[in-house]
């Protein structure tokens, strides 16, 4: 879905993850999002730019954040 952020999740996490996969993730609060996409870029080293982790982090928290 459109949303603040979605052209970082396009050009970081798509490569790795499908939409579906995003879409199917539990609706978490913005600090759980924070650590999973801290996570992504420093256990699986996804090459992910520190400048694009806010956007990412907003982009997860408006789609998928808590109601």
């Amino acid at each position: 879905p459109d949303g603040p952020g979605l052209e970082s999740v396009k050009n970081n996490c798509l490569t790795c993850h499908s939409a579906g996969m995003i879409l199917t993730q539990p609706r978490m609060p913005k600090a759980a999002w924070q650590a999973e996409v801290a996570k992504m870029r420093n256990v699986y080293k996804a090459p992910v730019d520190e400048k694009e982790v806010a956007s990412i982090v907003d982009y997860l928290t408006a789609i998928k954040g808590p109601k």
